[in-house]
């Protein structure tokens, strides 16, 4: 009887062996701050906020020149002989449509933070203008321009360089989509820490992000709806509605789950922005996207190489932004690596910066350049002021069918959610070495875990510091990993 039971524990744990073993570096310290997080939110929180405000402070010039350097780096790349080169080889195929390709990469770097801020960002820059842009464009422009420089080339070229390094030591030198492959074909243990500060600024980015879309559809519902539903359990209910989805899109793996959500997110996301410019004033949003794309223009080299003033502003904006970018480039940048083989490094740089922030332009000008041409500019400033997540209903209460418009934000939100989330789970397991259906579901519990602790304080603000935490020692990570490539580059020089 002894040696049944002796059998049966060494069976039981053979199999619990099996499951964790492969992954149990990278689980258990992300599991651990996940605990803390639920035990002691706000003690936990505070000490990543101190960590990160310090980073910010010291070094908020160096985070917006290196974004401005990638950006500088991709033109000199893609204009080059380099730019010709295909990944995965000459003969390489690509294994997703142009279209399919545009709306998995543009859904997974963005998505709800686009509807998030499309109305309160610039609104907030028009009332609240930083010294610099009082001084040279006081202007609608100068507040969308501004909002193009957290959103526009440099943050794609975050994502675009990111992605690049990964596609090429994958497809081209044949190792693994991770980021420890990017610096030895041999793979080495001890290079695991780094795939591991890969996934913590992955957890962190996608909660922050997850925590305040949820912030924002609490927003819609008790301003579409009309009910009293301010309470944490809502948050909770939420998030575990939001995350049973995205765990079974994320189960139904690369093509039956998040091509066919970005697909449907693209579609709708254009529709919802061809409502709103109809509804309000097609000429003047026109009128609006050449001006501020003149302005940006202008602006862009006045932003690129340091903080402006006040630095708090810049510290709070535009080095937070760059550096949240950083935080989802480990995620982004292998996503957008997974599915780009086949593509020139001419077409993957330039579609992968170029085009989404086109988009953005066109959104931002469509949302926000549209409040602030109305004579319901005020009210809705006054809300953007109050609190970020009044002024898109806001918005939408002034237009014709504004409840549809609402509705169909709501949902537009939720679906995003589920595709950055679902794109994250499948990264994180893919540099985790495991896309078990088990693994996905413990990255899903603890992605849970760290939402919840965040919604439960429920402070906008708060949930930007805390997206960051693993984007600061992961930045060091980048610049390595493009010093290799570039070493690699040298190493094996491109003909002419």
């Amino acid at each position: 009887m002894l040696n049944t039971l002796t059998n049966t524990l060494s069976m039981r744990k053979t199999k619990l062996q099996r499951w964790i073993k492969p992954q149990y570096g990278f689980y258990f310290p992300v599991v651990i701050i996940a605990t803390l997080l639920l035990m002691f939110p706000y003690n936990t929180l505070a000490v990543f906020s101190t960590f990160t405000q310090f980073f910010l402070q010291h070094f908020g010039s160096q985070f917006i020149q290196f974004s401005s350097l990638l950006l500088l780096l991709a033109t000199i790349v893609s204009i080059s002989p380099i730019g010709r080169i295909r990944l995965g080889g000459e003969q390489a195929k690509t294994e997703f449509s142009f279209i399919s390709w545009m709306a998995m990469l543009f859904t997974a770097g963005m998505g709800s933070g686009l509807i998030f801020w499309g109305v309160a960002e610039p609104v907030y820059h028009f009332v609240n203008p930083p010294e610099f842009l009082k001084q040279d464009f006081s202007s609608i422009s100068g507040s969308l321009a501004i909002t193009y420089f957290h959103w526009g080339l440099n943050a794609w070229a975050i994502y675009a360089m990111a992605g690049l390094v990964m596609a090429w030591f994958a497809y081209n030198k044949q190792r693994s989509l991770r980021v420890s492959a990017s610096f030895s074909a041999d793979k080495p243990k001890w290079l695991n820490i780094l795939d591991l500060m890969a996934v913590i600024a992955i957890v962190f980015g996608i909660a922050g992000t997850f925590a305040n879309t949820i912030a924002l559809i609490q927003t819609g519902v008790v301003q579409s709806l009309g009910l009293d539903i301010g309470s944490i359990y809502f948050r909770i209910g939420m998030i575990l509605i939001i995350a049973a989805l995205f765990t079974l899109s994320s189960l139904a793996g690369l093509n039956g789950g998040i091509k066919r959500l970005s697909q449907f997110n693209s579609l709708f996301m254009i529709a919802l922005l061809v409502a709103v410019i109809a509804l309000v004033d097609p000429l003047q949003t026109v009128k609006l996207i050449f001006d501020s794309s003149m302005t940006y223009i202008e602006l862009l080299p006045k932003m690129s190489f340091g903080m402006g003033k006040p630095e708090q502003w810049s510290q709070g904006w535009t080095v937070i932004y760059l550096v949240w970018w950083i935080a989802w480039a480990p995620f982004v940048g292998p996503f957008i690596a997974r599915i780009s083989k086949g593509r020139t490094i001419r077409q993957f740089l330039s579609c992968t910066i170029l085009l989404p922030t086109l988009t953005s332009i066109i959104w931002f000008s469509g949302f926000a350049g549209s409040v602030l041409t109305q004579p319901y500019a005020q009210q809705v400033m006054d809300a953007v002021n109050q609190q970020y997540t009044l002024g898109l209903f806001n918005f939408f209460e002034q237009l014709p069918m504004g409840s549809w418009l609402s509705g169909a934000a709501l949902l537009l939100l939720v679906t995003f959610l589920i595709t950055s989330a679902d794109s994250s789970i499948y990264i994180a397991g893919l540099l985790t070495g495991s896309e078990s259906r088990n693994s996905k579901l413990l990255w899903s519990l603890i992605l849970i875990a760290i939402t919840i602790a965040l919604v439960s304080i429920n402070d906008v603000n708060l949930n930007k510091q805390i997206a960051i935490v693993g984007a600061i020692p992961f930045t060091l990570v980048l610049c390595l990993q493009l010093i290799f490539w570039a070493k690699d580059l040298l190493q094996n020089p491109v003909p002419k």
